[in-house]
Order: structure tokens, then C-alpha cells, then sequence
């Protein structure tokens, strides 16, 4: 039985921040250039987010797993995309995201990024929410 795995990753980063500042609204047709230290800041989230999705200790990651082993249609080549909001001191104070479809994996999912410590304070006059895709693959297995 395979194990699943949240991803993160670049190939996400550059349409997550872009997201963001679509939905923040410029009222401009163009889209506007983004930062370099905004985008940077996306992909370190995205890393960091990923990380806590993987941890095996944490019975909330292996409630998500399991719930995504018997709904495998609930995994999808289009990443899951999350809106997080970031204090000054650069921890999730609240997050959404649409349904699983289960109420404990969103609670699951939930208390996972809310109060998520990321790596560092968000950069000045960064628009919010932070959007990230979270991709949900199954594990590749290497023979014993």
C-alpha cells in the first residue's frame, strides 16, 4: 500500500504568489511584476508547509495520509490551493483552503497550517493571503 505525500515545489511557486496578488486586486488589466524576495518567501512557505505535511509522528499527517489512501480520488494533478495569513513574526494565523470532502481531514489539514512557524517574517508590503498549491502524490517505493 502506497504512502502519500503532500508536495510543495518550484513548479508551483511563480502562479502561488501571482495568485495572491490577483486576488488582492489592482484594478489593472497587466499582471504585475512580483517581487523577487515575495516569490522567495513562497517557495521557503511551500517548503516548510510540505515538511510538516510529511511527518510521520504527527497524528493529524498520518489521520491525512490514511484518509487519502481510501479516497484516492481526493488526490488530483491541480494542487491543493490554501490562502494562508501570516503575522509580523511570520506564522500562520489562519488558513483556507476547499473541502477534502471529510470533515476530520479538514480539521486535520487545518490544525496542521494554522500557528505553522515558517522560516522567517514575511517581506515588507507583502500582499496577503499567501497562496500555495499543495500537491498530493503517492509515495514512490524503492525495493527492500
Amino acid at each position: 500500500m502506497g504512502v502519500w505525500q503532500w508536495r510543495g515545489g518550484a513548479r508551483i511557486r511563480g502562479w502561488l504568489v501571482l495568485a495572491g496578488l490577483a486576488a488582492a486586486g489592482t484594478g489593472s488589466t497587466a499582471e504585475p511584476a512580483v517581487p523577487a524576495t515575495w516569490q522567495a518567501y513562497a517557495g521557503s512557505a511551500s517548503s516548510a508547509l510540505a515538511e510538516r505535511l510529511a511527518r510521520t509522528d504527527d497524528p493529524r499527517v498520518v489521520r491525512l495520509q490514511a484518509f487519502l489512501q481510501q479516497h484516492p480520488d481526493t488526490a488530483s494533478a491541480a494542487p491543493l490551493v490554501v490562502s494562508l495569513w501570516i503575522d509580523a513574526g511570520g506564522t500562520v494565523i489562519r488558513s483556507q483552503f476547499a473541502s477534502l470532502g471529510d470533515a476530520q481531514a479538514d480539521a486535520d489539514l487545518r490544525a496542521v497550517l494554522d500557528h505553522a512557524p515558517l522560516p522567517g517574517t514575511p517581506p515588507p508590503g507583502m500582499r496577503q493571503p499567501l497562496r500555495l498549491g499543495l500537491g498530493m502524490q503517492p509515495a514512490e517505493h524503492t525495493a527492500p
